[in-house]
């Protein structure tokens, strides 16, 4: 696999990997995903409808969040981070379009930070053991239960010899398209309710004109959040270099903004993305644990709701690729208020990278 040896030269106690790896241990306990221990800091609950798994918190029963970091692996790993992202295209006879209703998610494989020092390597090594906790669990009862199931584990393997431990980390970003909540209501004959606006006070200036006071509430503040960019902002969806053609069928959709930041922790907008996640890339992710049951079918999946760029790379963008992406089964979307995201938001990285 090419690497940058100048950009991973940094084996040194007291570089970036061990500067984050202590700001990991600093966490509550549990909130890393290489600290948590399965049935001590979260446990598995069963919906009673439709079967599948969800993880929460031991303590309070909460949506159990975590914080994981790796790097970007390239496109043959696993990573399909484009406009098709996870969709299966299905085949000649019988195309599978994307329309308003489509799931597509992209998908980051993380694996261990080149030349990383002792503390990266023990804690990536110790985000798969808590993954590989569970699946151990899940297959001693699938046992006692004498069931037999095929699963699709959270983590990979380099080669075609699935017997060793996982080398890699998959990664489901949130939604790439959505239709707005406005246009949702004015397809559905429904409208915004009018709502009522604040009176500026205002002070004449010779010759009859008229200036705004910007202390009143709101005064400048509209303008102001009509170019901030949130994970409520959306895109044209050509946006995306490679979106287009007959396998696109959106109508209301658009592209979503998610919730991808750089390393100040500020939001990175869609015609960035392609270069600003890219292979060799050391990320941190905040993401939430799942499983989806079908009569001899388990995918665990892991959700990222918020990835955040601690170091950058100087390996070219791939080419894009439109190759069939396999398929994927949804989750609920996190939203970025919690406790897992302030703490990520928190990290400090200084101005040193990994060393050049």
């Amino acid at each position: 696999m090419e690497i940058d040896p100048a950009r991973y030269d940094n084996r040194v106690e007291g570089g970036l990997y061990d500067d984050v790896v202590r700001q990991l241990m600093a966490l509550p306990k549990g909130m890393s995903l290489g600290d948590a221990t399965y049935k001590d800091d979260f446990t598995r609950e069963t919906n009673v409808n439709t079967g599948n798994f969800a993880y929460k918190c031991k303590d309070n029963g909460v949506e159990y969040e975590t914080v994981l970091v790796g790097e970007i692996l390239p496109r043959p790993c696993g990573t399909k981070f484009n406009a098709i992202g996870n969709h299966y295209l299905g085949t000649v006879n019988t195309p599978n379009v994307i329309d308003d209703k489509t799931r597509v998610k992209g998908i980051f494989a993380l694996g261990q930070p080149t030349q990383a020092t002792e503390m990266m390597y023990v804690t990536f090594g110790n985000q798969i053991a808590t993954l590989d906790d569970i699946i151990q669990s899940d297959m001693e009862e699938l046992k006692r239960q004498n069931k037999d199931m095929n699963v699709k584990e959270w983590t990979a393997h380099a080669g075609t010899d699935q017997s060793g431990t996982p080398e890699y980390i998959i990664v489901n970003t949130d939604q790439l398209y959505a239709v707005p909540k406005g246009t949702q209501q004015a397809v559905q004959g429904k409208r915004a309710r009018v709502a009522k606006k604040t009176i500026n006070d205002t002070i004449e200036h010779g010759e009859g004109k008229v200036a705004k006071n910007n202390a009143v509430a709101g005064g400048s503040k509209d303008n102001t959040q009509e170019t901030e960019i949130t994970t409520n902002t959306f895109y044209d969806l050509t946006i995306l270099p490679d979106y287009g053609g007959d396998l696109f069928q959106h109508v209301n959709a658009k592209l979503r903004q998610l919730d991808i930041r750089d390393v100040e922790n500020q939001l990175i907008p869609p015609q960035n993305w392609y270069t600003s996640l890219k292979r060799g890339m050391l990320v941190m992710i905040r993401a939430t644990l799942h499983a989806f049951n079908w009569k001899e079918r388990r995918v665990y999946q892991l959700n990222g709701h918020t990835i955040r760029v601690l170091d950058a790379s100087k390996l070219e963008v791939e080419p894009l690729s439109s190759q069939p992406n396999g398929f994927d089964i949804g989750g609920s979307s996190s939203t970025s208020n919690s406790r897992v995201s302030d703490a990520m938001a928190s990290v400090q990285l200084g101005k040193r990278g990994r060393q050049e």
